[in-house]
């Protein structure tokens, strides 16, 4: 009697045990092939990403310094937050609820993502992402050869995936105008072409700051704050409302204001800086009335040396470096 019942309970005990591993290993070989997430992103060196409508954006790393389709190089902010906090924290919440899958399959064939992410040189993840779910927490993800899509989202993130893999190429061009120490700066030139008397020049000799043309009460300590100014200035958008022909117009016209800095190096870079709301009409703005704006004070179009487009800038980023020669002199009292 005894020796029939240990041997049920070893019966029981093995056959638990196997249910137990044995589900252990499936749900172990579901996360392996579902795991999305990369642990090693500092491998990675190459990402290519095309939407449904034929728009592309291939991004490889070359010596560090990622590109985007072989063109202008990537924002590294960007890259980083792609790398670090989407495809490291990339997860699959299940699969798709089979009532939904024909539904889901047949939207993703019309719109969805293809992505791929190498890894030295080889191919290590291929999925499609598509729209997000009805309850906008998570998005649909189809793994590239599997039978039916996942539901994914990112690991501490309440929002949907499919924005974080753009393909405007635009959308991950570098977006520094100027990126400078004090410290790497030996030369600031600004030209006034409104108030030419207010144009001037900044050196600096070690620990020195000279202003050229001189003023009285000269202040030195003015010079050296607006030398720390020229760090991490990006400008905001590409001006997409208007026509290249209206872009191309603006680019020809005199800035109001140049801004050209010196590195250590001998390296120049210069900002042409143009109002926006002038005369012209590819300038005009036009307030909710279809009055003319006489001038907008948040923004202003630029161009800068390296980047061939025509962007906008923020008063709120740069209004701090648009200074007047007499702004580094005490006033008389």
């Amino acid at each position: 009697m005894k020796r029939g019942v240990c041997i049920i309970l070893l019966l029981l005990i093995t056959v638990g045990l196997y249910l137990y591993f044995g589900q252990e290993g499936g749900e172990s070989k579901l996360r392996k092939r579902t795991k999305f997430a990369i642990d090693n992103v500092s491998n990675i060196d190459r990402i290519r990403m095309k939407d449904r409508e034929g728009n592309e954006v291939d991004l490889k790393k070359q010596d560090e310094i990622w590109i985007v389709n072989g063109k202008k190089q990537c924002f590294q902010p960007k890259i980083d937050g792609l790398l670090n906090k989407t495809l490291s924290k990339i997860r699959i919440k299940g699969h798709v609820p089979k009532a939904a899958r024909e539904n889901v399959i047949r939207k993703m064939v019309g719109t969805s993502t293809h992505v791929e992410v190498y890894s030295n040189g080889d191919l290590i993840r291929d999925y499609y992402v598509g729209e997000a779910t009805p309850s906008q927490d998570a998005s649909y993800i189809h793994i590239n050869g599997a039978e039916t899509p996942y539901i994914g989202h990112i690991l501490g993130h309440l929002g949907i995936i499919g924005p974080q893999f753009s393909c405007d190429e635009e959308s991950w061009y570098d977006v520094s105008i100027f990126d400078y120490k004090a410290t790497d700066i030996n030369k600031i030139e600004v030209v006034n072409n409104e108030l030419p008397n207010e144009s001037f020049t900044l050196t600096r000799q070690d620990s020195t700051f000279i202003l050229a043309p001189s003023l009285p009460n000269f202040i030195p300590s003015a010079v050296k704050s607006y030398f720390a100014l020229f760090k991490f200035k990006n400008f905001e958008g590409y001006a997409k409302y208007l026509s290249q022909t209206a872009k191309d117009s603006i680019k020809k016209t005199i800035p109001f204001m140049t801004i050209s800095v010196t590195d250590k190096k001998g390296m120049v870079k210069k900002l042409n800086i143009f109002r926006k709301g002038s005369n012209s009409d590819a300038n005009t703005l036009i307030d909710r009335r279809g009055n003319k704006v006489v001038q907008d004070t948040e923004r202003y179009f630029a161009t800068f040396t390296g980047f061939d487009r025509l962007v906008t800038i923020q008063d709120y980023v740069f209004g701090k470096l648009i200074v007047k020669r007499s702004f580094f002199s005490q006033p008389v009292e």
